[in-house]
């Protein structure tokens, strides 16, 4: 590790201690219902071993959240992305009236796979695993369909004691992401579910076709079908989870710009994670967690482009403070295949995370 290293974790330090600060969520109670306000800051600092890579230090994410409930059975969110390019995230209302069941309507995350439903400021590693990146299309392989939607969705679920047991989400969408209006006449089906038979247990899959793309684009749409399965535990400070994830893609769009006869990607990919909690016995500072994550990736585009296949493995620790609202995150990236998604010629990276929720 260089003194530079050492020198931007020992600010990131300085700098958790202070953000305590921002601990307090901010909950205005009225005459029907409420209303909170919430916002996510993240800062890491990435140091590439390849020497053509640039070493940087950014604001990663800033994000601002409102979120309450009318009369305990209407529930609203809305969450506005402030960093770089400035758009709006979510917004969705939430109808509450039927037991069990819930009713969604407008822009929001799509029941897609385990990972990709957690929030950033929750998951255990800075990055998304490579198949989770690459379902969410935020890679560098391709266009793929958007993680965020303008739709419905229905939820139907379970209680038991105080966890969910059982859950069944399903929904159809524009296909088009974030503030984009519907660009074709076929829209996006997606659908998962979660069996928790004891708490902190988890067996869940998920499974979506539709298409992308504008209606009159090359030959047509881009059709696509999107499938996973997984186990998680989460119990007495273990944290474990698993999943495998398919994707069957027809990129009809870079066929008819470059020659290509093979019209299907058949991708696939998994991963694995562990980590441990354990307590240290402080008011601040109070968890540390090493983690450890294996990931792999055969997105099946290798018939036009060259060593698509990627694995990594994930060396990391989480330390926590002040009831979870900071969290420091160091991250070591052992590059395997040498084409991680955003550092695609450097051979390992070493990362360091400092997020503020309040």
């Amino acid at each position: 590790m260089t003194r530079r290293t050492a020198i931007w974790l020992l600010a990131m330090a300085v700098a958790l201690v202070g953000s305590s600060a921002f601990c307090d969520i901010l909950t205005v109670k009225h005459a029907h219902g409420e209303l909170q306000l919430k916002g996510l800051i993240q800062t890491y600092y990435a140091e590439f071993e390849e020497d053509e890579m640039s070493d940087t230090f950014e604001l990663r994410r800033v994000w601002l959240c409102a979120s309450g409930s009318v009369y305990e059975k209407v529930d609203f969110k809305f969450l506005m992305k402030l960093d770089h390019n400035p758009a709006l995230m979510d917004a969705f209302i939430t109808l509450k009236y039927i037991p069990h069941v819930d009713l969604s309507f407008g822009q929001m995350y799509k029941p897609g796979t385990y990972e990709s439903l957690t929030s950033t400021s929750a998951l255990p590693f800075i990055y998304y695993a490579i198949p989770t990146s690459f379902v969410r299309g935020a890679n560098q392989w391709g266009h793929l369909p958007a993680n965020r939607d303008i739709g419905a969705s229905a939820t139907f679920h379970f209680e038991k004691d105080d966890f969910t047991m059982f859950l069944v989400e399903g929904g159809a969408y524009n296909g088009t992401g974030v503030n984009q209006g519907d660009n074709n006449d076929q829209k996006e089906w997606v659908a998962r579910a979660c069996l928790q038979p004891t708490k902190g247990v988890k067996f869940f899959g998920n499974y979506a076709r539709g298409t992308h793309g504008a209606k009159n684009f090359g030959n047509g749409h881009d059709e696509y079908q999107q499938y996973s399965a997984g186990l998680a535990i989460d119990f007495q400070g273990l944290d474990l989870a698993g999943e495998w994830i398919g994707m069957k893609h027809n990129n009809l769009n870079q066929i008819n710009a470059f020659g290509f006869t093979d019209k299907s990607e058949n991708g696939y990919g998994w991963y694995v994670y562990m980590g441990y909690k354990i307590d240290t016995g402080y008011d601040y500072f109070h968890t540390v967690e090493p983690v450890v994550r294996y990931e792999y990736l055969d997105p099946d585009t290798d018939k036009h482009v060259i060593g698509d296949l990627g694995r990594l493995i994930t060396y990391g620790l989480n330390v926590f403070i002040d009831q979870n609202y900071a969290k420091l995150q160091l991250n070591y990236i052992w590059n395997i295949n040498d084409n991680h998604p955003g550092c695609e010629v450097a051979d390992n990276i070493f990362v360091a995370q400092l997020q503020g929720y309040f």
